[in-house]
Parts: C-alpha cells; structure tokens; sequence
C-alpha cells in the first residue's frame, strides 16, 4: 500500500536484505528478477465510464474495464501486501485453541492489503486469490481454523515491489517475500518467516472505478463477496474451478463458516473483511437458490444497513440477502440469518489511511 513505502522498504532492507520475486512467463519457462522497492508509479490513466450495470449484483469475478489505461502490462508496480485468510485443516494438526505444532505450509484466500480508489494509484483494485505460502521455517502458534475460532488480528504475506498487472494477467504467480502478524494498521508488527507465495487462482479481481467521488453511481446496497472457510479435501485450482461450489466438510453440521469481502463502489466506503457463520437452516430458498448457492466461492450477499462505514455489518446476527443470476431481475431474494464473529480488518477508504471507526 502507498502510504506503507518507507515502512514496508525498511522492513525489506533490514530484515532480508535484496529479495528477488519469481515469475513464471508462459514463453520463456521460469525467469527470476530482482525487483527494487522504490520502483515509480505508473502514469495516470485515462478517466473511463463504468458501463450503465455496473451496480447489478451479482458482478462477475473478473470486473476490468476492456479499455483499461493503461492496459494490464508491465504497470501498477508497487509493494503489495496479502491478507491471510486461512482456510480449516485437518483436526488432527490442529488441537486446541491455536495450532501449537509449528508449520510451514499455509493454505488460504489472501487479499489485496490494501486497495485504493485514485486512478494514478497502482493499488486500484479489489483483489481476493487463493494461494499457497510455503514459509522458510516453520511458525508456531498460529491460528488454524477449526480449532481457532477467530484469527484475533492481522497476518499479512508482503513481497518487494512488483507489478500488479503481471499477478492479474498470471504473467507472475510466485513471490518471495515475508510474512508478519500485523501490518501497518495493527499496533504490532512481528517478522515471522519468510517465504514464498504460489498463487492458485486469481478468484476476484474488481476494478475500482472511482477517482473524483462523483463519476460512478453510489452502491445502494451494502454488499459482500463470500469465501468459504472449508474447502474440498482434495482442494487445488481444478477444484475451484470446476463449479464454484464448495461443500461443507461436516455435512452433519448447517452451520457455515465464510469470509465476506465488503464490496467497494465509491469513495467515501470502506475496506472491510468479517468472519460470518450462516445457518442455512435458516434460509429461505428462492428462485430455485440451494445451499450450494450460500457456500459458493465469490457468492454476494446483501444487509439492508446503510453502506456506509458506522453503518456497517458488525457483531451479531443480521438477516441478509442472497444475490444470484436467477433471482437477479427480482426484489424478493433468498434470506439468510448470518452471525458476525469477527472484524479481521477494515480500514476507511479512498486511501486506507485510517482505521474504521468502532461501531
């Protein structure tokens, strides 16, 4: 993020010294290049009109404009930070209330930490991947779902400076870089490992289209992408792929546990990510919507809270909306009861300098 440059650099410098980010180019095979920290900003872009559906829930995973300027090439090169969303392990290697045993693997949706809305900005996208962290040492205590309920406070993966345009084509889909608990908006900041990310799949990748406050219509509904906690056994790229829909690994239980992403629209608004657990039980199915539907990878949901940030989803259980392609075109939606277990981040937009006020 910006306004973590001269941090984040030291940090770098200081604790690894020269770090290289390794690309993987379709036609030349494995190429690794050292990436300095300071490199510029791309040139400002071009203003672009948002198409007249832009706010027609659901959007699709990938929302880049087609005549984006610059295009995605070589560009948005910057530091880029990754939240950690970890994903359930087996309860064999995780007993107790965090996982004790030390591990090196980390399995997860890792998130663009953190977006912003100016359009010179090389962060102006919205961006949730899953990926694979493989540490240099193995980490103690970290809190692995599902025997941690909660992960109590930020873990962010953090490369050198590389281009971001080059992550979303899949030009570049590994980095080298560390791994801390918190990050420029936590009160602690710890080294952990270094490491190297894999990213799998590139599962959401939004394009902020507001620069000026006034060129994209406000977003009327307070929405959130959802990510499931529980994967597939036998998870991978292929299994996110094939159908979107994750089952629940405990069918005997109805109760599901999701990261949801707070979708950003216009500035002012929000980055925010909450841990939920849905009963789906509780929902009442419309448009031929399933529990499929509720637990998918990318599914958006909506509150009737005002979207702004002191109105926004919060501890407790709130009634909310289920948007799909068949019930698009109807106000009666399929609802949900979700249950707000945790705040993981949320910091206040156009620029993520200031944490979001408590509600």
């Amino acid at each position: 993020h910006t306004h973590t440059h001269t941090h984040s650099q030291a940090t770098i410098c200081g604790t690894l010294g020269t770090l290289v980010m390794c690309a993987i180019i379709s036609t030349v095979g494995l190429l690794t290049v050292c990436v300095a920290a300071g490199s510029p900003s791309p040139q400002p872009q071009e203003v672009l009109v948002p198409p007249a559906n832009a706010t027609s829930l659901p959007l699709p995973p990938h929302d880049i404009p087609s005549n984006l300027q610059p295009p995605l090439a070589h560009g948005r090169n910057d530091v880029h930070g990754w939240l950690w969303l970890p994903v359930d392990v087996e309860p064999a290697t995780a007993n107790g209330s965090v996982q004790s045993t030390p591990t090196s693997q980390l399995r997860g949706w890792f998130y663009h930490h953190t977006p912003e809305f100016w359009k010179q900005s090389p962060h102006n996208f919205e961006i949730m991947t899953f990926a694979t962290l493989a540490l240099d040492h193995a980490v103690a205590d970290l809190p692995l779902p599902p025997a941690a309920d909660v992960l109590g406070t930020e873990y962010v993966f953090t490369p050198p400076a590389f281009s971001l345009d080059e992550m979303i084509t899949r030009k570049a889909v590994s980095f080298y870089g560390h791994f801390t608990n918190g990050s420029f908006d936590t009160k602690q900041y710890i080294w952990l490992s270094n490491g190297t990310i894999h990213i799998d799949e590139m599962t959401t990748v939004h394009y902020l289209w507001d620069d000026n406050h006034t060129a994209v219509s406000p977003m009327s509904q307070q929405a959130y992408l959802s990510y499931p906690r529980v994967l597939p056994r036998a998870s991978g790229t292929a299994d996110l792929k094939a159908s979107r829909k994750v089952p629940d690994s405990s069918p005997s239980t109805s109760l599901v546990h999701l990261y949801w992403l707070h979708m950003l629209r216009r500035a002012p608004d929000f980055d925010q990510i909450v841990h939920v657990v849905v009963d789906t039980t509780s929902c009442e199915w419309r448009h031929g919507d399933t529990a499929d539907d509720a637990t998918a990878v990318g599914a958006t949901f909506g509150t009737s809270l005002e979207n702004t940030v002191l109105s926004r989803l919060h501890d407790g259980a709130h009634t909310v909306e289920l948007f799909t392609d068949a019930g698009r075109m109807s106000k009666d939606k399929t609802t949900c009861t979700a249950t707000v277990l945790e705040e993981v981040h949320c910091v206040v937009m156009p620029d993520s300098f200031a944490k979001c006020p408590q509600v």
